[in-house]
């Protein structure tokens, strides 16, 4: 049983933002030696969270997006809390021959890597977490 590892880091609600939280996530996969599996999926799931905060959403101006990992045992969680209103979903994939979608693609990704996610709403905006189950092989649970 390993100790728990937790950081919360906040950022401003504006585009900039998207790369330096991804820049952070895979500093921090390193500097929590997760398996590269891992530090490629939380790379992932940490932009397509934080550019749905940034981007969708109405929110106050000068608002913050709030990213938090916390790693306990096997379980990466990582949830990224805005202010903005307005619940998340996953849109629907596009059929063969179907102009693609242009909402909804990054909760899709987020759902293909992450072993779990969802929304906990908030009184002012809401959390969408994603959990990652930590292994030291790749396709091991």
């Amino acid at each position: 049983m390993t100790e728990p590892s937790s950081l919360q880091v906040r950022y401003r609600r504006y585009r900039p933002s998207v790369p330096v939280a991804r820049a952070k996530a895979r500093a921090l996969a390193e500097e929590w030696c997760l398996p590269p599996h891992i530090a490629d999926s939380l790379e992932w799931v940490v932009t397509e969270l934080v550019t749905n905060a940034v981007i969708h959403g109405r929110a106050t101006r000068g608002s913050r997006v709030v990213v938090g990992y916390h790693l306990e045992d096997d379980l990466l969680r990582v949830e990224v809390r805005d202010a903005a209103s307005g619940m998340v979903r996953a849109g629907s994939p596009a059929l063969d021959g179907d102009d693609e979608p242009e909402d909804g693609r990054g909760l899709q990704i987020v759902a293909a890597l992450a072993d779990d996610w969802g929304v906990t709403p908030r009184v002012i905006g809401k959390t969408v977490w994603a959990e990652l189950a930590v292994s030291s092989k790749e396709g091991t649970v």
